[in-house]
């Protein structure tokens, strides 16, 4: 058989932003799970769900890159990474909780959408788009423009509107081309679809990292509420003026469920796409089926032989008699993620290796396990404080044991309170259950069988205290278990 190096195998990056600079054929490597990539070309689809390293951005990328093949499809990726979700403050309409930031999105959105406008070299030139682009460089002193640079502006409340109407009313009669946004919104959104209805242009609209800056408040729980609001409102209109415009939206899914809003749940059922790698240990799990397909594009010569023979090349050892496929997933979050960061680490440690054997794997077993522990903290950030979650993590590794009774962990913790000041038990761990770092175990006496729940693997599951706990396989080297 061929002789592959594992550094001839390409897995892609943990990070799907970063993939798509480094490699110039990212999109090569793109695993389409569910068809998520089709389905987004339908009109009804525009929310794009999945766990906090599921592939969303990546999906994003992947759809940008298509999309630059294509001369009739305009596409921009819009990182709300730095963004500073306060400062809308200033800008919210006199609508109710949580709608008053819905039409500065909506504000946001149009000027978006009339950027690709702009760049249309198919839309003729006419008074609609000689408005539009005489617009944002009378106001922000260029057409490239960002969300940053349009709310300093826009908060100014000296927003110049004579481009899309001569001039605004006001009660003593006078008449004047400054105005706050909500003045000439309406006839912002009257040019930019004027425009859309007389292309036949395809124009995306990509919202990506909007959970970098999360905190479980107000501000940002109303402010992605009424983004997604906006966008559901603006899609729709698209379709109505035969138009192919599209907002899409990348949202963690963790945050989608602290929203409580009706219309959100009609959204949830009709517009959103969830990103799902199953949770079936197998070789033939899709997580499984990625590696192989990553390393049949990696290889002309493993591009011929079948899927079992590939795995049985890259994976032909069992570690510590535990087949491979069961010891990388069960130490996953079942992510592409936390596989791709696994097996890329024993890429780096053992390039000119064959196959993934069963010594590497215990070799970058600390580093994996730190790597999955950060990504604990860094999911949990927002929903709990800091010292909420340094505090909980402390306790279980202070505690050091891999199972766990709910009384007895109670029952440590109070002998040693001054380690661990203030902190609510019961609180962080199902915090910690809902983020994967614990799990449930418990032994069916009908089946005479163990079973375990886990978050990731049963979304409606619910830590349960009566039953034993366990920590994750994939921490416990971090927690110095």
């Amino acid at each position: 058989m061929y002789k592959l190096r594992l550094q001839d195998v390409y897995l892609g990056e943990n990070d799907g932003k970063k993939e798509a600079v480094y490699r110039s054929d990212f999109e090569r490597y793109f695993v389409d799970i569910d068809d998520n990539y089709e389905k987004l070309k339908q009109d009804k689809y525009f929310l794009v769900l999945g766990r906090k390293g599921s592939g969303k951005t990546y999906l994003g990328q992947y759809v940008k890159r298509m999309s630059s093949k294509d001369p009739l499809h305009f596409c921009e990726i819009s990182s709300y990474k730095d963004f500073k979700f306060q400062e809308l403050i200033q800008l919210k309409s006199g609508d109710i909780t949580p709608n008053e930031y819905y039409e500065i999105w909506r504000w946001l959105l149009l000027l978006d959408i009339g950027k690709h406008c702009l760049a249309d070299n198919g839309i003729e030139d006419c008074d609609d788009k000689s408005k539009l682009h005489a617009f944002p460089e009378a106001n922000y002193k260029s057409i490239e423009i960002d969300a940053k640079k349009i709310v300093e502006v826009t908060q100014k409340q000296q927003v110049r509107g004579g481009f899309l109407k001569s001039f605004v009313d006001i009660s003593d009669g006078e008449k004047l081309e400054e105005g706050t946004y909500l003045d000439y919104i309406d006839d912002l959104e009257k040019v930019v679809f004027s425009l859309l209805s007389l292309s036949e242009s395809s124009y995306t609209s990509i919202y990506d990292e909007l959970d970098d800056r999360f905190r479980n408040d107000d501000y940002y729980r109303n402010s992605i509420i009424s983004l997604i609001k906006a966008a559901d409102y603006i899609n729709l209109k698209a379709i109505e003026v035969n138009s192919k415009a599209k907002v899409v939206i990348l949202l963690r899914s963790d945050i989608f469920s602290i929203f409580n809003d009706p219309d959100l749940n009609k959204i949830k059922r009709v517009n959103t796409l969830k990103i799902d790698w199953g949770t079936r240990v197998s070789v033939d799990t899709p997580l499984i089926k990625m590696v192989i397909y990553k390393a049949k594009q990696s290889s002309s010569l493993m591009s011929v032989l079948s899927n079992e023979q590939i795995f049985r090349h890259l994976f032909p050892q069992d570690i510590n008699y535990i087949n491979p496929e069961r010891y990388i997933l069960e130490r996953s979050f079942f992510r592409p993620r936390d596989v791709i960061t696994i097996l890329n680490l024993i890429i780096e440690k053992y390039p000119n290796s064959e196959y993934f054997g069963w010594k590497s794997f215990r070799v970058v077993k600390q580093d994996y396990s730190e790597y999955l522990l950060d990504e604990v903290r860094n999911e949990m950030f927002g929903h709990y404080l800091d010292e909420e979650i340094d505090n909980a993590l402390k306790l279980l590794k202070n505690y050091n044991k891999h199972f766990i009774e709910y009384d007895e962990l109670k029952k440590y913790m109070t002998i040693n309170s001054y380690h661990y000041p203030g902190l609510d038990l019961e609180k962080m761990l199902i915090g910690l259950f809902k983020f994967n770092a614990i799990g449930n175990k418990w032994f069916n006496e009908y089946k005479k069988k163990q079973y375990y729940t886990w978050a990731h693997r049963d979304e409606k599951a619910d830590l349960d205290l009566n039953k034993t706990i366990v920590i994750h396989l994939g921490l416990r080297e971090a927690l110095s278990m």
